[in-house]
């Protein structure tokens, strides 16, 4: 079936769900077509009892049906004619089948050449809203400055290049990777990207779930356990061999149909996906560690990449980061991922890989396979409540869909809305937005997710005009909690750069920054990460730079106590006795100091 055309219609049918309504002689079912680039939705079979051949007729049916009208459509003409009633299908009705199915395999007795069909397609209007209640209902803000719609689609057009499975190999993967267009996967590690957990609960959920102490698998789930602990230590002669046995035993503990989802150069093990297309997990099975060529968990990225990034999908990219769990299997060993799409896909790990087997060495061992399966199924049925909030016929673009999804905090008891602006830097967990309260007025704000934070350090330099205010710490408090395992810091947004690229520190910039390492050391805190980009250059209306504010104080902490971090950056040039785990010390800063005074 081909847009506007009368050409042989294709003998295939991309099938995500299978529903029938009836109404009055008209079937509506839900279908993916394989028609190229245009995506095929919501489509209407009108049956040979009300053949419309004309324009004006088609629009008369719409009007018989008020429903129909609240959309745009394409009107697709197939020369294969259909029958006026649904057969039989090989699946329940609402069930998912399997993504290729033939048309013949639906009408196996043929079709009568009288009947003549259109194929009303759904499209998106451009305007309209979608509201669920798992996303923040708040005002969409003027987001400025971005430019992710043009590069996640050049990402997307440069994987569509490759075979996923071809793709997946460790030479090929090298390559793409070594290119500006990546899959931020840690793979290496400059392709790391910002933690998924900030952009959507869903990951922070299966993780806390499986750490607490309180959540426990039910009995169901720990039958099911053992049964699949079983089969997967089995040796399989063949990887679709282990995929049959593992697949029912999967859908069982999940209590999710996991059917296997072709597209062009992307075939997945298995995959979930809702009633309106979207996939709430995709898996990759090899056979054993080392067989297949590639590693399961690159291969399930790539599979991520690719299904999302298919065009039927661009209405739902318009509206959410596409949060999609990834279950990479080799041989017994299993890993949990999560994936999203910003400007680039960012796939993470969210477990290790482990054993699905019997370990004599770790008795409680099977109960921990439990319960991270206990806890993914239950992250399945929150992207399942997640997904239903969206529609392609009232989809609209969301300008902050690849912003944090936390977007307010308590301050004095009262809720404070944050809109989000942008990242400030390009690939650091730190965001301009606008803090919106209740009953007072607006003002800018940096919003910034920190493993640690010093808020102590932060208020001391505050309190003689030596850092920004610090409004709001996600670290104190009962109510405290993280995000992404991260702390939430919303503090003022001061109209000042940092000292970066300034060729010279002027003498007011040097003695605020040595009064604020004084005030600190004289409390016994030391500073730890005192360079140009943690310094900012505070300026007077005409713009002249009159001293100095102190920001970043995430490796602040007491003197003897506070040791760097292990990620820290050695190619920098850091004073004798810094590196990974060693203790900060106020000769450091006094150092750092000196270095600053020089450039």
């Amino acid at each position: 079936m081909t847009p506007g055309h009368d050409n042989t219609a294709t003998d295939h049918v991309h099938s995500v769900t299978f529903n029938a309504m009836q109404g009055e002689g008209l079937k509506l079912f839900y279908l993916l077509v394989d028609t190229g680039s245009a995506p095929v939705l919501g489509s209407v079979l009108v049956p040979s009892s009300q053949p419309p051949k004309r324009m004006f007729e088609i629009r008369d049916l719409m009007l018989n049906y008020p429903d129909l009208t609240k959309s745009n459509y394409l009107l697709y003409k197939s020369d294969m004619p259909m029958q006026d009633y649904l057969p039989d299908v090989p699946a329940p009705l609402g069930e998912p089948l399997s993504d290729i199915d033939l048309i013949s395999k639906h009408w196996p007795n043929g079709f009568s050449p009288d009947v003549f069909s259109i194929i009303i397609v759904i499209v998106p209007k451009p305007t309209g809203a979608v509201l669920s209640e798992p996303r923040q209902n708040i005002q969409a803000p003027s987001v400025g400055g971005h430019n992710d719609d043009q590069v996640q689609a050049k990402v997307i057009k440069a994987i569509k290049k490759y075979n996923t499975s071809a793709l997946a190999k460790p030479s090929q993967f090298n390559k793409f990777q070594a290119t500006g267009i990546k899959i931020f996967n840690g793979r290496p590690q400059e392709a790391d990207g910002l933690p998924v957990g900030l952009f959507h609960p869903v990951f922070d959920s299966f993780q806390q779930r499986i750490d607490s102490d309180s959540f426990a698998p039910t009995p169901m789930q720990l039958s099911a356990t053992l049964t699949l602990l079983t089969a997967s230590q089995k040796i399989y002669d063949t990887e679709p061999v282990r995929t049959e046995a593992l697949i029912p035993l999967l859908q069982r503990l999940l209590g999710r149909h996991i059917a296997e989802v072709s597209i062009r150069g992307t075939k997945s093990d298995g995959a979930i996906h809702e009633s309106n297309g979207a996939y709430s997990m995709i898996m990759e099975i090899k056979n054993e560690i080392g067989t297949g060529g590639c590693d399961p968990s690159i291969q399930g990225a790539i599979a991520f990449a690719n299904y999302w990034g298919q065009g039927s999908f661009e209405w739902l990219r318009d509206q959410c980061c596409c949060p999609s769990m990834i279950l990479a299997i080799a041989g017994p060993w299993m890993c949990v991922l999560g994936g999203i799409m910003l400007e680039h896909p960012v796939i993470q790990p969210l477990t290790p890989f482990f054993l699905v087997g019997n370990n004599p060495s770790s008795p409680g061992h099977a109960n921990t396979v439990a319960k991270i399966f206990a806890s993914l199924a239950k992250a399945l049925r929150e992207l399942q409540n997640f997904y239903e909030g969206f529609q392609m016929y009232t989809a609209t673009l969301d300008p902050t869909r690849h912003l944090p999804y936390i977007r307010e905090f308590s301050l004095d008891g009262k809720r404070v809305d944050i809109e989000y602006r942008k990242p400030l830097v390009p690939g650091k967990a730190v965001f301009l937005g606008v803090a919106r309260p209740k009953s007072d007025e607006s003002y800018k704000v940096i919003v910034k997710f920190a493993e640690s934070y010093n808020a102590a350090a932060h208020r001391v330099l505050e309190e003689i005009n030596l850092a920004p205010k610090l409004i709001y710490i996600s670290s104190e408090g009962p109510d405290s909690f993280k995000v992404a395992q991260r702390i939430m810091v919303v503090m003022e947004n001061a109209p000042y750069d940092n000292l970066t690229g300034i060729p010279s520190h002027p003498d007011c910039v040097l003695n605020d920054v040595k009064r604020a390492l004084d005030a600190l050391h004289k409390r016994n805190i030391v500073f730890g990460d005192l360079r140009p980009p943690n310094v900012l250059g505070v300026e007077d209306s005409k713009g002249r730079i009159t001293g100095a504010m102190m920001i970043d104080f995430d490796w602040c902490g007491t003197a003897g106590e506070a040791t760097y971090p292990m990620d820290i950056n050695l190619t920098i040039d850091w004073p004798e006795g810094v590196g990974p785990g060693l203790p900060i010390k106020p000769e450091h800063d006094n150092e750092m100091l000196k270095r600053l005074s020089k450039l």
